[in-house]
């Protein structure tokens, strides 16, 4: 049987008992935990009623490179054969590395599955998500392991700040999600929280799915202009460096694109004169067009050099050195940039090496050469060559999706050069580089740079 969506938070029918008894519960938390799930990272914070502008991020994970202080933890899971919880972000993956390569065929791997309820066009209770070594388990349980992680982090967190002992009901929690995502999969996220423990059922309404995009439109809201420009570019021609360092107001229009590893939000917002609400312009949208795009296309790259039967035993028989080599793409990945002229080394692990010329009877080498795929090289040290050609040639299908979704946007902004209500055309050029994807806002007609606000999450 397939899981019932409905909503019960808003229902007409409700009396106004029950809603007094909603707003209580929500006027009795005195903590505010949010968790941004990611499709490749994750992190939370929280920050107490009584003091909002004092916002705490988790920076502590378990694992990851010593004395680096990382905002976000690898979205990955590792269950144990008999399908417990083993541990969850740096430590997941340094767990599963280390595991003999017979030994992690039979452990549970899980990475980047975020996306795969928003691609189920029949979301249920009992769709299961495939972990990289072939092994199926319920997508419910995957995610109830992962957010239960998070609110057990996060609990000891604030327990070590917080000299009083939290109550359950001291705590709301909000879980973001893409606008993309449809009802079934906002329905599915609340359904994993209430049997991760994050609440109960019957207290909902300590639970709110936000938004990514909207989320991150109301933080840009608290920043002054001169914190929304990339200074790095050529010089604001447009008057902004005398106001840069005033707060929005009401003549302010904005655009927020979140760029994530699974999506790319966007939504145009407006301050209302008076009530400092948010007007919204356009309707939040968005896409499937996130930095994953960019290693499905390495896995093909990989498929055309090695062959596809090749990459799907690899997978199979060496999960664990798989995820090594995604790893190392990553690493690498970060660093590519438009102006780089140099190539890039992607290390193979060494097992993929052997493995390759057991299993093909050649050369990995040789492999490359027969392939005709002249703009990957090879080195003698064992790394694969990407040269510019090969990473624009992984970047440009992401990117190319990103400037569709966009496209010339056209928006009224109020301008002091400007008449009212004239229409105006504006270019977004999106830009990859490292961590980050920025954007940069274009006037077509007179060539001037814009105000855009921008928020870029990790990847």
């Amino acid at each position: 049987m397939g899981i019932r969506f409905f909503y019960s938070a808003g229902d007409k029918d409700k009396s106004s008992e029950d809603r007094k008894e909603w707003k209580k519960r929500e006027e009795a938390a005195c903590i505010i935990v949010a968790i941004d799930f990611g499709t490749t990272s994750s992190g939370y914070a929280f920050s107490f009623t009584d003091d909002p502008e004092a916002i705490h991020m988790m920076r502590r994970w378990e694992g990851g490179d010593p004395g680096v202080a990382n905002q976000k933890s690898p979205t990955c899971l590792l269950l144990t054969p008999d399908l417990r919880f083993h541990s969850f972000g740096f430590a997941a993956r340094d767990s599963y590395h280390d595991l003999d390569p017979e030994e992690a065929r039979h452990w549970l791997y899980f990475d980047k599955f975020k996306m795969k309820i928003h691609s189920t066009s029949d979301l249920t209770m009992v769709t299961e998500l495939e972990s990289v070594s072939g092994q199926r388990v319920r997508a419910i349980e995957v995610f109830a392991h992962a957010l239960r992680f998070f609110r057990e982090h996060a609990l000891k967190e604030m327990k070590d700040q917080s000299s009083s002992l939290l109550q359950r009901d001291e705590v709301r929690w909000v879980i973001t999600v893409p606008a993309v995502w449809r009802q079934p999969a906002k329905q599915f996220m609340r359904e994993a929280a209430y049997l991760a423990g994050l609440v109960s059922p019957d207290s909902h309404e300590q639970l709110l799915i936000a938004l990514e995009p909207e989320a991150a439109s109301i933080y840009c809201r608290k920043l002054r202009l001169h914190q929304l420009i990339d200074l790095s570019q050529r010089p604001i021609t447009n008057s902004l460096d005398q106001d840069g360092s005033r707060p929005f107001d009401s003549s302010d229009k904005y655009m927020v694109a979140d760029c994530g590893g699974g999506t790319v939000d966007l939504t145009v917002h407006q301050i209302e004169q008076g009530q400092g609400t948010l007007k919204e312009l356009y309707k939040a949208s968005g896409g499937p067009y996130g930095a994953v795009g960019v290693d499905l296309a390495f896995e093909a790259m990989l498929c055309r050099i090695f062959g596809t039967d090749f990459i799907k035993t690899f997978k199979a028989k060496r999960p664990a050195a798989w995820v090594d080599l995604t790893i190392a793409f990553e690493a690498r990945k970060r660093t590519a940039a438009p102006g780089r002229v140099a190539a890039l080394n992607i290390s193979l692990p060494f097992s993929f090496i052997d493995f390759y010329k057991r299993h093909c009877g050649h050369s990995v080498e040789t492999a490359l050469r027969r392939s005709k795929v002249n703009i990957v090289k090879w080195s003698s040290q064992g790394m694969l060559r990407l040269t510019t050609e090969a990473m624009n040639e992984l970047f440009q299908p992401t990117i190319n999706n990103i400037i569709r979704h966009i496209g010339k946007t056209q928006l009224n902004i109020q301008d002091a050069n400007d008449s009212a209500g004239e229409r105006r055309e504006i270019r977004a050029a999106m830009q990859f580089g490292d961590t980050e994807i920025k954007v940069t806002a274009v006037d077509v007609a007179t060539g001037r740079q814009m105000r855009a606000s921008i928020d870029f999450l990790s990847m």
